[in-house]
């Protein structure tokens, strides 16, 4: 799940955010409400709170507030950082109306246009071939993300950002990792090698994405294929 939300810059002078609190909203166009690019991708929401991923520089302890469908506004405050994932919590839990509600409004696609072909649109992340990697030798292994995470210092959602291809660990990270599954540092540096498929094996994905849309009357774009090696 991703769905699109924009942050709304702080306002001039506000010397306490906690006070002050940014606007959330989110956005099923892509866009915020300056027309711009939204800049927020929540990963996940949940009745206590939302996993985001934001270029911004968000601080711990920071407040903004979530305009919601059903529940309307709620506070929210960032209770912890890993690079640019950021975990949130509600200062009230969501029901389960306000839940749903939020989930189908962010993941709602652009209406497509009124004919029954799609014209592929270009996609700029091909399959991150490291980040399959590392998921595949870590389940072979029996070892979940807090046991990775633990045996290399960093944080869980870290670890996951690897796996789903959010974020690449540094070059010289491979080792460790490697050790850390139980393989040779070779099987990681080839797969990072290879990061990013190759060109004929991106038109075939692109192609089945194109046909599960047209048969499913919706736009590419909706279409997630996940592929395990």
């Amino acid at each position: 799940m991703a769905i699109k939300a924009h942050l709304d810059s702080p306002s001039v002078g506000d010397s306490q955010r906690s006070v002050a609190r940014r606007a959330l909203r989110l956005e099923a166009s892509g866009l915020g409400p300056d027309g711009g690019e939204t800049n927020v991708t929540i990963h996940n929401i949940s009745a206590a709170g939302l996993l985001i991923e934001t270029a911004l520089d968000l601080a711990t302890g920071e407040q903004f507030a979530l305009d919601l469908p059903e529940a309307g506004i709620v506070a929210t405050v960032v209770v912890w950082r890993s690079e640019q994932l950021y975990g949130c919590a509600f200062e009230r839990a969501l029901g389960p109306a306000a839940l749903a509600a939020a989930q189908l409004q962010g993941m709602s696609p652009p209406k497509p246009a009124p004919t029954a072909t799609y014209s592929p649109q270009p996609r700029s992340n091909a399959p991150d071939m490291l980040g399959i990697q590392i998921n595949r030798l870590r389940r072979e292994a029996g070892l979940t993300l807090a046991d990775v995470a633990a045996v290399l210092g960093v944080s869980k959602p870290t670890v996951w950002a690897w796996e789903k291809g959010k974020s690449h660990p540094l070059p010289e990270r491979l080792n460790a990792i490697a050790a850390a599954l139980g393989v040779e540092p070779a099987v990681l540096a080839q797969a990072a090698g290879s990061t990013g498929a190759s060109s004929a094996a991106s038109a075939v994905i692109e192609d089945c994405r194109t046909r599960i849309a047209a048969a499913c009357g919706t736009a590419p774009d909706a279409v997630r294929i996940m592929i395990e090696l």
